[in-house]
């Protein structure tokens, strides 16, 4: 799946980091896991395109399905 998200994500965005996909189509959430970060920030919108992979097989999936990235940022610890 192709994501856009914002570049100021980058902070504390990782290769293999764990998120959920929701789809509009089923009204269910998928795991999921970031597969590739792009290399370019798109200057207008700053935002940068995410590739992630659905963590499983799932029957009910069909090309095409539409939704929404939930990530919950982990917060790094000072010293």
């Amino acid at each position: 799946m192709t994501l856009l998200v914002p570049s100021k994500w980058l902070s504390w965005m990782k290769l293999g980091m764990k998120f959920n996909v929701f789809l509009e189509e089923n009204n269910r959430e998928y795991p999921a896991k970031v597969e590739k970060i792009g290399a370019r920030i798109d200057a207008v919108s700053q935002t940068i395109k995410i590739i992630g992979l659905i963590d499983g097989q799932f029957n009910d999936l069909l090309p095409g399905m539409s939704g929404r990235a939930l990530f919950s940022k982990v917060e790094e610890k000072d010293g």
